[in-house]
């Protein structure tokens, strides 16, 4: 039998704590293929919820039968067992995201991955129960006691995964971690017969652990970071009959730098309409989204003291290490909105460059953030942002949203682009509060009519370019598995 002593709780402590890495590093597996939006969190808080709930309801029917313990022996054997598949499972979801719309795709693989080791988490907890109780005035007590305990691992696990594990050792990592502290429970609780069997589980998790995915075509640096998946690719191309070597740097799949590994530039259309349109000058100039620093590099040369703010201390590091981002380039590790309200340094030249892979975080650019921005800019300093290129139809409506926005706030703007095709361009907004100067690739664009703002009471933003982020992610990983 079981051990009827308190040790049975440490079962519901690791139980608990798995089901939060996994919530976690679910979302971050699906982000390779349809981003990090509230799409995808809403979709994997629902599969969790749901799948727990009926793992609850199934438990509660287990409970009644007599092999108790057997069945709890296996559905957390088999979560575990799921829980080191599932990096291998994320695999087929590139195949929704080719064929089917972003929110039934984002639903399907979230119910794929997180469906069958919620379900079994959740059908612990009653089983437990089950055990600690003798009679019907305890079930109370007991279950308060299950769940909170449940609970305190679930809240460990998120801290510890989310601000150590997953940063320090990945998503592939930290599930093993989890899958395996989940069958020492079982290890000291159950009886020693059933030793064979959890040390059988264990040298298969410990060969799912060091297995690894084959490195993409040319890949010379992988990891997962803060922001999701983090590559950096060299790629030889031929071009005017000779070959050129181009480093980038894609995040969840989507190209966000490429350089010219050999003249140390870029070579994208975004970076050419800048070094166009910003003249030689002085002063402080803000980078928000520092990539892999060619923006930076590109501001140094115009003479500004430069200062990058990333959210990923991967991004700083690669910059670094792989991009030759210039030494006199202050980077600070931050989530933009929040360093612009802390700052008091006064700007002349706001470049924000805040694509997390396909999205645009729309906490950056509110009416309230933009009123901070107007304290920190100087007179006649600019306001630069990188945008994608829709801007008709309802793939447009996210970039009227953001004019809407800069209009109300008093800033006048001006746009450009290279190419007149919206799903390969990406639209620069030149904005002040005074009057724009002549751009040179000026793109004037028609609009959709709406009178929708984004603030931070009202984000709407990141609803509105949904379709436009889903077409951009398409484009890109079509050429990703291409073999570019």
């Amino acid at each position: 039998m079981i051990k009827k002593a308190n040790q049975i709780y440490i079962i519901s402590f690791f139980e608990g704590a798995a089901v939060m890495a996994t919530e976690l590093c679910g979302t971050k597996l699906i982000a390779p293929y349809f981003g990090s939006s509230l799409y995808v969190w809403a979709s994997v808080i629902a599969i969790t919820l749901g799948s727990l709930a009926a793992g609850y309801f199934y438990g509660g029917k287990l409970s009644l039968k007599e092999n108790k313990k057997s069945i709890l022996f296996s559905i957390l054997i088999l979560s575990a067992l799921y829980m080191g598949c599932m990096p291998f499972i994320s695999g087929l979801f590139k195949l929704f995201a080719f064929s089917l719309s972003l929110i039934p795709a984002v639903v399907i693989s979230s119910s794929i991955l997180l469906f069958l080791p919620m379900f079994f988490m959740g059908a612990t907890s009653p089983l437990i129960i089950s055990f600690q109780t003798d009679n019907a005035g305890e079930s109370g007590r007991v279950s308060g006691l299950v769940y909170s305990i449940s609970t305190v691992g679930g809240i460990i696990s998120t801290f510890l995964s989310g601000f150590y594990l997953i940063p320090a050792y990945g998503l592939h990592i930290t599930l093993i971690i989890f899958a395996v502290l989940l069958l020492a429970s079982l290890l000291f609780l159950m009886d020693k017969k059933n030793n064979l069997k959890i040390t059988s589980v264990f040298i298969v998790l410990m060969v799912l652990g060091f297995k690894k995915a084959p490195l993409a075509k040319n890949c010379i640096y992988e990891q997962d970071g803060l922001l999701g998946k983090l590559d950096i690719l060299d790629d030889t191309v031929s071009k005017a009959g000779s070959f050129q070597v181009i480093r980038k740097l894609l995040v969840n799949h989507v190209v966000q730098t490429e350089m010219d590994l050999q003249t140390k530039n870029s070579v994208s259309d975004y970076i050419t309409i800048l070094d166009s349109n910003i003249s030689v000058a002085s002063g402080n100039a803000l980078v928000l989204g520092l990539g892999g620093g060619l923006t930076s590099n590109l501001l140094l040369k115009k003479g500004y003291a430069v200062t990058g703010v990333e959210l990923d201390e991967r991004i700083i590091s690669s910059a670094k290490n792989y991009f030759f981002l210039g030494s006199s380039v202050e980077t600070v590790c931050d989530d933009a909105r929040h360093y612009l309200n802390i700052s008091n340094k006064k700007i002349d030249l706001l470049l924000i460059d805040i694509f997390k892979a396909e999205e645009q975080p729309a906490h950056v650019i509110t009416t309230e953030s933009l009123k901070k921005i107007k304290e920190l800019l100087n007179p006649n300093a600019k306001l630069i942002i990188n945008w994608h290129g829709y801007s008709s139809g309802e793939k447009g409506m996210g970039t009227a949203i953001l004019m809407n926005t800069l209009k109300d706030q008093g800033f006048n703007y001006k746009t450009a682009a290279i190419s007149d095709q919206e799903d390969y361009r990406n639209l620069v907004v030149f904005a002040s509060l005074n009057t724009p100067e002549v751009l040179k690739y000026a793109m004037p664009i028609q609009l959709p009519e709406t009178k929708l703002l984004n603030s931070d009471m009202h984000p709407v933003l990141e609803k509105y370019n949904a379709p436009a982020n889903q077409s951009w992610r398409k484009n890109y990983i079509l050429y990703y598995y291409s073999g570019n």
